[in-house]
């Protein structure tokens, strides 16, 4: 199995740098753009009181919501939406391709053949994706750190988590997307669905700020479990979303692990 888990990782480690430099560097841009726009906040604020408050709920800047005048504000309207929605796009795709590339490359019967377990090979490759999502983020928070620390007195609870609770987000989307390509071995079918649902998750979490009506939808959103506002004021994640993340990625996976252990892989 660590025989797998090293190829896989070498296998994957090109894209991971590409991802993370991406990531980290839009993150980095944003917060080192602050200053920029230090003097231009009342002129800012003035713009932004001219549209509904449903519209400003939306992005992090209704009443309860986020100060740009101020350093994690700033980031939470302004950069952190980079992190989440691009570093999400990056697990759907990595958590997507990792099984259905064997069937699509027409290696899986090679791996197979192997003296290794299914089961060996799923977990093998859950890891991986755990490895690199883990070190793009904490790329990410190394950049984090060096703004926060530059531009205001560091706040170590909301720098924690801007930089971990994004690997939620990214667990969920990489565990749904694991179980799409059990039925779909394409890659390129794979990836489309794991991009829509990333995509389709966020405007069903912009519709779920915009009207009370659609407030529910909140729930089935994972952008909503790590959202901004709860992050820089309340220190926190809520328990309850906490729960659902797990729940989500846990069922994921056994379904996962159970289908695949059945499956009929074509060589």
């Amino acid at each position: 199995m660590k025989t797998l888990i090293k190829a896989e990782f070498k296998r994957n480690y090109k894209s991971l740098i590409l991802w993370t430099a991406i990531i980290a560097g839009l993150a980095g841009l944003m917060l080192f753009l602050f200053p920029a726009f230090e003097n231009s906040f009342e002129d800012m604020e003035e713009f932004i009181d001219i549209y509904p408050p449903e519209f400003l709920e939306a992005f992090g800047m209704g009443e309860g919501g986020l100060d740009m005048t101020e350093i994690y504000g700033w980031f939470g309207i302004e950069g952190y939406l980079f992190v989440t929605l691009i570093g999400g796009s990056y697990a759907a795709i990595l958590g997507g391709s990792i099984l259905s590339k064997e069937e699509d490359d027409k290696t899986v019967e090679f791996l197979l053949s192997k003296p290794i377990s299914r089961t060996k090979v799923l977990f093998g490759k859950v890891i991986v994706v755990g490895i690199n999502l883990f070190i793009l983020n904490l790329v990410v928070s190394i950049v984090l750190l060096i703004a926060f620390s530059i531009f205001a007195k560091l706040n170590v609870a909301v720098w924690l988590l801007y930089s971990f609770a994004p690997l939620i987000l990214q667990a969920i989307f990489a565990s749904l997307s694991l179980l799409v390509s059990i039925f779909v071995t394409k890659s390129r079918k794979v990836l489309s669905i794991a991009l829509g649902l990333v995509i389709g998750l966020y405007v069903v979490d912009l519709i779920s700020k915009l009207t009370e009506e659609a407030e529910f939808l909140k729930y089935i959103t994972p952008y909503e479990y790590v959202n901004a506002p709860t992050i820089v004021n309340d220190h926190m994640i809520k328990p309850l979303y906490l729960l659902l993340s797990v729940l989500i990625i846990g069922i994921a996976i056994v379904f996962t692990w159970r289908l695949y252990l059945k499956k009929d892989i074509k060589t």
